[in-house]
């Protein structure tokens, strides 16, 4: 076997072996060796017609040369970087080295060729001092951004699918989603792909949010009137920050007194993330739950306020909102199964000891486990109920919706929670007061009847369920929490 067919069949074995070895979205990499063996049969078949003819044969014999040696190149360059039995030997390359790396490759299979052809090399680097000083000067930006990529990739302080600040301004940040030997891409919020220079990359200070871990930092200022204790604002804040998405639970949130301003005291609500792409919708979530909460809590956020005084002018300040006694039941008691049949009396203090509350959808509206003083009654919305077994995650059992009643079991005996009930859609609960509610059983004793033999029943079903699931080890993981899922349904009707 001649040389050129060796090298014809080495070239289409390590063509073949690149083809079956890639991915399969990254096959189409391998189409090109096979393009470059196709030029190479066809220079091939020209030297022949173009024998008699010095400078076309010189050419033809050169490309015929440089094709096989590129074909073969290329094969082995894409086994060794783009195979997933490479990658379990060798870290991923970045694309500006694989380019670069390529480019030298293809350069010296040029100058092979050149010296296949009997031209040497070092006459014509020789011969062409001064265009190699021309084309030095012309590429002196690109040559420029190529090494500020290859510093960039090498000191690995930009990475592909980090979030960093290039710029001022909001389209001065964005997710890198390409490095390459002449340019950085960045894709912003706004979904517009931005095209950096690596030399101004280079010369310019970055913010990495992505590093040195994914853990970032975010504020938000909340403001709330002077007549509200910091302490109090805090703990309405940290308790509707509480398992909200996006947000992490260690490091832990922190709300800090940060200024007093004209209309009240500003507060920093100090919380961290892992994902800042997400970190807008993150921000939106977190607002709207200290909100709801602010609401629940009667907490007003201030507003600016101006007293103008003239002579002959009266200033009407206005007052606080006071609540007035209800001289008739509620008509939202209607609804409510659970309230059927009772007195004027006995509505209008059900209707006193209790006020509405709005929940986000996501929020806990009680956790198991906590102190109860609150019966909630749905008036609007959906609610989901959580089970979590001695030492077991949560099980999702069932959903309530308007009409229904939760959270009678602490009002009752006066112990902590026994569900986790989350808020499925915005909720609207009408929340009644353990004195209220109390007061009203022992003036009514058959309410009390049904109340009491409701949660006898539930009680007893929980206490079964759980017990149950603790002691029938004999059983399998999966069998056993089948029948606790169903028996926990069934506890709660759903």
């Amino acid at each position: 076997m001649g040389t050129g067919a060796f090298g014809v069949a080495l070239a289409t074995v390590l063509g073949l072996a690149a083809l079956a070895a890639l991915p399969r979205g990254r096959r189409r990499l391998a189409r090109f060796p096979f393009v470059l063996l196709a030029v190479h049969g066809v220079a091939r078949g020209l030297l022949p017609l173009v024998s008699g003819i010095a400078f076309a044969s010189k050419i033809a014999q050169f490309v015929a040369v440089f094709t096989l040696l590129a074909s073969i190149a290329r094969s082995a360059f894409l086994l060794i970087t783009g195979t997933g039995l490479a990658r379990r030997f060798f870290r991923p390359w970045p694309k500006i080295l694989r380019d670069v790396v390529q480019v030298l490759i293809y350069f010296g299979v040029a100058m092979v060729s050149l010296r296949a052809v009997g031209v040497e090399p070092g006459s014509l680097l020789t011969t062409s001092a001064l265009l190699t000083a021309v084309l030095g000067l012309s590429m002196q930006e690109t040559l420029g951004n190529l090494f500020a990529g290859l510093a960039l990739q090498g000191q690995q302080s930009v990475n592909v699918g980090d979030w960093v600040r290039f710029a001022d301004g909001p389209e001065g940040l964005g997710e890198v989603i390409e490095i390459n030997w002449r340019s950085t891409h960045f894709l912003t919020n706004t979904q517009v792909k931005v095209v950096v220079p690596n030399g101004v990359i280079a010369r310019a200070i970055l913010k990495n949010y992505s590093l040195p871990t994914r853990i970032v930092r975010y504020d938000i200022e909340v403001l709330a009137p002077y007549d509200v204790t910091p302490e109090r604002v805090r703990a309405v804040i940290l308790g509707a920050l509480h398992g909200c998405p996006g947000t992490l639970d260690e490091p832990e949130t922190t709300v800090l007194v940060q200024n007093f301003s004209d209309s009240g005291v500003t507060y920093a609500v100090r919380y961290f993330i892992d994902d800042y792409g997400r970190r807008e919708p993150i921000e939106s979530e977190v607002r709207q739950r200290i909100l709801y909460a602010f609401r629940r809590a009667s907490i007003d956020i201030p507003f600016p306020h101006r007293h103008l005084i003239a002579p002959g002018l009266e200033v009407a300040v206005a007052q606080p909102k006071l609540s007035k006694s209800k001289a008739e039941p509620d008509p939202r008691l209607a609804q409510f199964e659970a309230f059927a049949g009772l007195d004027q009396k006995a509505g209008i203090e059900i209707s006193n000891g209790s006020r509405v509350l709005f929940y986000s959808p996501g929020e806990a509206i009680v956790r198991q486990g906590e102190q109860g003083t609150l019966l909630y009654a749905i008036e609007r919305g959906e609610v989901e109920i959580l089970v979590a077994p001695k030492g077991g995650d949560p099980v999702r059992v069932g959903k309530l919706g308007p009409g229904a009643i939760f959270g009678e079991a602490a009002l009752l005996t006066g112990e902590a929670r026994t569900a986790t009930i989350v808020a499925l859609t915005e909720c609207e609960l009408l929340a009644v007061s353990r004195k209220a509610f109390q007061s009203v059983l022992h003036a009514n004793p058959q309410l009390s009847e049904k109340f009491t033999s409701l949660l006898a029943t539930r009680m007893d079903e929980l206490s079964r369920t759980i017990n149950d699931a603790e002691t029938e080890s004999r059983l399998d993981q999966g069998r056993r929490s089948d029948l606790l899922l169903r028996r926990i349904k069934s506890f709660f009707g759903a």
